[in-house]
């Protein structure tokens, strides 16, 4: 009787363990975030040398070991290689897998951070748009998936919908200016396209919201608003994003 069990998802980190073997994190649609061992992953002519990489996607079948599942087989459904050439790309993959990670936890369902992450890396590998918008857009639709949607149509104080309002990281998105006066801390002016742009972002679906394009002007507000966004609520500092300030 095969005890197997058949998950398909993409794989978020990939740690070497002895001499040979290798422990991956894997993200996937029917079981949320997994580790999985995989024994001589490592060693030359090994089947999983190339199957069990960072950011492969594929149909892994899995079987339980004494304390941990271990990889059996691989059926890659793609493999991302751009990656494994283009510097820059490889490091937004990575920043994507870590974030990913953090939010994720085993056997809940996370088939929309799934997604997300998927989409995130077609949407590098085209190279159509910019990296820039591709990473705020990312981090936006992140924070949305779990539970952290910026308020965009009315103040998050007042609980009304006014035309003068401002970005506030401590208090979950719009505030409107009458109580940007009367609250304490950062808050951060943004353009009509700007506001625009974070709403499409929450509310687009996350297999679908890599397909517009922004002015640079609005990009670099948006940009901003994200990568605070997520600094602040979740007050963790991804190492990911390090590495993309030297690219």
């Amino acid at each position: 009787m095969d005890n197997r069990i058949k998950v398909q998802g993409i794989i978020l980190s990939v740690m070497p363990v002895g001499d040979y073997d290798r422990r991956i994190t894997i993200l996937t649609k029917e079981r949320g975030r997994l580790s999985a061992f995989a024994q001589g992953a490592r060693r030359t002519g090994n089947a999983l040398l190339a199957k069990t990489q960072l950011c492969t996607l594929g149909t892994f079948y899995l079987y339980m070991g004494r304390d941990n599942y271990r990889v059996s087989e691989v059926e890659v459904l793609d493999y991302f290689t751009d990656f494994r050439v283009d510097l820059e790309k490889a490091y937004h993959a990575m920043y994507f897998c870590e974030v990913a990670s953090y939010f994720t936890r085993e056997n809940n369902d996370e088939r929309e951070m799934l997604n997300l992450v998927y989409a995130a890396l077609k949407a590098l590998e085209k190279g159509v748009l910019d990296r820039t918008l591709i990473k705020a857009v990312f981090e936006l639709k992140a924070m949305c998936i779990s539970g952290e949607a910026p308020s965009t149509g009315e103040c998050v104080i007042c609980h009304e919908k006014k035309e003068k309002r401002v970005f506030s990281v401590e208090h979950g998105g719009m505030v409107c200016s009458d109580c940007a006066v009367t609250k304490p801390g950062r808050f951060m002016e943004l353009s009509e396209s700007a506001w625009y742009a974070v709403w499409y972002i929450a509310s687009t679906p996350a297999s679908g919201v890599f397909s517009f394009k922004l002015s640079d002007a609005v990009l670099a507000e948006v940009a901003a608003a994200a990568s605070a966004y997520l600094k602040g609520r979740t007050g963790h500092e991804f190492k990911g994003e390090k590495l993309l300030e030297i690219v």
